[in-house]
């Protein structure tokens, strides 16, 4: 499985090495708080099994999910003490039950220090996770909440390649910014209008073509 991790094959048989012998496994429930803003730095977190949302949190507590890891996946701003990145009220959840391997930051700052390859794709991968953190930002900045739950749902019926998938209003309302009660509301105006089907923690797409119109 580590040699999922998207920077492995460009390390020498040594590297390897070290990445096998450093990596510590872990299990986490859904809902469980894998790492939080002022916990000592965790490093890489490689999910093997399940999904992980990272989530940035307002002075108020409220807790926006700027994105998601899933399965094959790393997250990569998990180690932002060594990326000397940006830092900001942060949290990272498992979403549904997860397994996980993590690299530990002196490690990855090891191999990084020694191998210019390795450096350039951990950039690389958190440079692709912090425009995540700015596209739903500017939605949630932008974007009136009937274009941000349209987008949502389009997007995630293109993630799950399913035009049905399993998701809260809460989660939901984490996803796009907004409050459980408005969420409800709103889906229920877009069932009513024939967009979407709504069953107990689940959300089907019947016409997403209606739902593109609302971006227009």
């Amino acid at each position: 499985m580590n040699r999922d991790i998207v920077f492995y094959n460009y390390m020498t048989p040594e590297q390897q090495d070290l990445l096998n012998r450093s990596m510590q496994q872990a299990s986490f429930r859904k809902g469980q708080i894998v790492h939080r803003h002022g916990d000592s730095c965790v490093g890489l977190i490689f999910v093997r099994k399940g999904r992980l949302a990272f989530s940035i949190l307002s002075e108020e507590g409220r807790e926006i999910t700027v994105f998601r890891v899933e399965r094959g996946e790393v997250c990569i701003l998990s180690a932002a003490c060594i990326l000397r990145s940006l830092e900001f009220e942060s949290q990272i959840t498992a979403e549904v039950n997860t397994e996980v391997s993590i690299l530990p930051a002196p490690t990855l700052s090891q191999l990084m220090n020694a191998n210019h390859d390795v450096e350039r794709l951990v950039y690389k991968q958190a440079v692709w996770q912090y425009s995540g953190v700015l596209r739903t930002l500017q939605q949630i900045l932008f974007l009136s909440l009937e274009k941000r739950l349209a987008t949502f749902l389009l997007d995630e019926c293109r993630r799950r390649k399913a035009q049905s998938f399993s998701a809260t209003h809460e989660q939901i309302a984490r996803y796009i910014g907004s409050s459980r009660e408005v969420v409800t509301r709103m889906l229920n105006q877009f069932a009513d209008r024939g967009l979407v089907k709504l069953g107990r923690g689940s959300v089907t797409v019947l016409d997403p073509d209606g739902l593109e119109d609302i971006l227009l």
